[in-house]
C-alpha cells in the first residue's frame, strides 16, 4: 500500500513562503486545547491559555489530552502549527505566529452563547496580549438566549481593531449561526480542492444563506477537506495509528519475502492470501480513520477552513501591520477567485488566495508610503 500523502496547506494554496505570521498574535476560540509540539517546539508560541467558562483556567484541562481537546488543538495547528512532529511537512500558513487559546466548552460539555461571547471579548479584557486576529470554530446553539450577545461581542472586538473569522457551519442551505452570522465577522465556507494545488475544485457542503436583508454568508471559502492536522498524543486514536502503520510495515515485509525469496516456493496460496487480506484490511482501516501517518490525520469541515483564512490574515498583517479589520476583509474578498459554476450566496467572493492577498497588503502599504511622501513634498 502506498502511504497516504497530502500537500501542506501552504503548498496547496501557493502561499508566499516568506510570510509566516511573524509578529502576529492569533486567538482561537474552541472547545478545548492541548499544548501540542507543533505549537511548543522548538520555541513556545502559545502566549496564553484561558477558559471562558471559569474565573481561572484549570491546568489539568489543558495539559491532559482529552476528547474535548482534539478539535481546538487541530484548529490551532491548522492555522499556526509549524509541523514540528512531521519535520515541518504539515505546517500552517502562520507557522511563526503566536497563539492565545480560549476554551469555551463548559465542564458540563456545553457550548453557550454567554461563554462564546465572553471568549470573543477576551482581547478587550487583556489588551496587553496584542491579539490582532480571532478565529472561532464553533457556534452557539440556535435556541440560545444570548445569540444577539455573541454578535454584539464580534462587533465590539472588530471596532477595537481585531479581525474576527468564524466557521460558516456544515449544514448546506441553512444560514450560519452566531458568531458566523455577525455582519462584522469574516465568515468562511468550505472548498474541496481534492487536496491538490490545482485540483478540480468544488464547494464543500457548508452552511450558507441570507442572515437578514442585505446580509448573505459566507464571505468566502477555504479548504474544508483533506486538511492535515495532528492527533492528540497518547489518545486511543493516536495509539491506533501507530499500531496500524507498524502492522502494515510487517505485513508488507512478509508479502515481499513471499514474493521474492526462496520462501515463495514454500508459502501456500492460503498463506499469501492471508497476508494480502490483512494488508487490505489494515489499509482500509487507515483510510477510514483518515490517518496520513502515525501523528497526523486529515480532517474536514468549515471548522478548519476558518483558521486557514485567519492564518492568511496573519500573513497580511506581517506584510502590513497597519491594516484594519475592514482592510483585511477588503483585501481577502478582492483577491478571492469566484467559482462561476456556483451561486454567489454559497461562496461569497470565492476561494481564498493567500499569495494575492499578501500582495494586496503590500501594495496597500506602498500606497500609504507614497501618499505620505507626496504629502510631505507638498508641505
Amino acid at each position: 500500500m502506498a502511504r497516504p500523502q497530502l500537500l501542506s496547506i501552504p503548498e496547496r494554496l501557493d502561499a508566499n513562503p516568506r510570510f509566516t505570521g511573524r509578529g502576529v498574535v492569533i486567538a482561537l476560540v474552541d472547545s478545548g486545547f492541548y499544548p501540542h509540539p507543533d505549537l511548543m517546539r522548538p520555541k513556545r508560541r502559545i502566549k496564553a491559555y484561558a477558559d471562558a467558562t471559569r474565573d481561572e483556567a484549570v491546568a489539568d484541562d489543558f495539559f491532559t489530552p482529552r476528547a474535548a481537546s482534539w478539535h481546538g488543538t487541530m484548529t490551532a495547528c491548522t492555522a499556526a502549527g509549524n509541523g514540528y512532529v512531521s519535520g515541518g511537512r504539515y505546517r500552517g500558513l502562520a507557522s511563526e505566529a503566536e497563539v492565545v487559546l480560549v476554551k469555551a466548552l463548559s465542564s458540563e460539555g456545553k457550548i453557550t452563547g454567554k461563554n462564546v461571547a465572553h471568549a470573543i471579548r477576551l482581547p478587550l479584557r487583556y489588551p496587553h496580549l496584542g491579539i490582532r486576529v480571532i478565529n472561532v470554530s464553533l457556534a452557539a446553539p440556535s435556541n440560545d438566549p444570548d445569540l444577539a450577545e455573541v454578535e454584539a461581542a464580534v462587533a465590539e472586538v472588530v471596532a477595537a481593531g481585531i479581525t474576527v473569522f468564524a466557521a460558516a457551519g456544515n449544514t448546506p442551505g441553512r444560514p450560519s449561526r452566531p458568531p458566523a452570522s455577525a455582519p462584522e465577522a469574516i465568515t468562511v465556507g468550505g472548498l474541496d480542492d481534492k487536496g491538490e494545488r490545482e485540483g478540480d475544485a468544488s464547494l464543500w457542503p457548508s452552511s450558507y444563506g441570507t442572515i437578514r436583508e442585505g446580509l448573505d454568508k459566507p464571505d468566502l471559502v477555504a479548504p474544508a477537506i483533506w486538511v492535515p492536522a495532528p492527533m492528540l498524543p497518547g489518545t486511543l486514536v493516536a495509539r491506533e495509528a501507530v499500531a496500524l502503520f507498524q502492522l502494515l510495515s510487517v505485513l508488507e515485509e512478509l508479502s515481499v519475502e513471499q514474493g521474492f525469496s526462496e520462501q515463495k516456493q514454500r508459502a501456500s496460496h492460503e498463506e499469501r492470501s492471508s497476508v494480502n487480506g490483512l494488508i487490505d484490511a489494515v489499509s482500509a482501516r487507515i483510510n477510514r480513520q483518515k490517518y496520513i501517518g502515525v501523528d497526523y490525520q486529515h480532517v474536514d469541515g468549515t471548522s478548519f477552513a476558518a483558521p486557514i483564512a485567519a492564518s492568511v490574515a496573519a500573513q497580511m498583517l506581517e506584510a502590513n501591520p497597519s491594516l484594519t479589520p475592514a482592510q483585511i476583509r477588503e483585501g481577502l474578498l478582492a483577491t478571492a477567485a469566484p467559482m462561476p459554476q456556483y451561486p454567489k450566496i454559497q461562496q461569497g467572493a470565492g476561494f481564498i488566495r493567500p499569495r494575492q492577498a499578501v500582495m494586496w497588503a503590500q501594495q496597500k502599504k506602498q500606497d500609504k508610503f507614497v501618499a505620505v511622501v507626496e504629502e510631505g513634498a507638498l508641505e
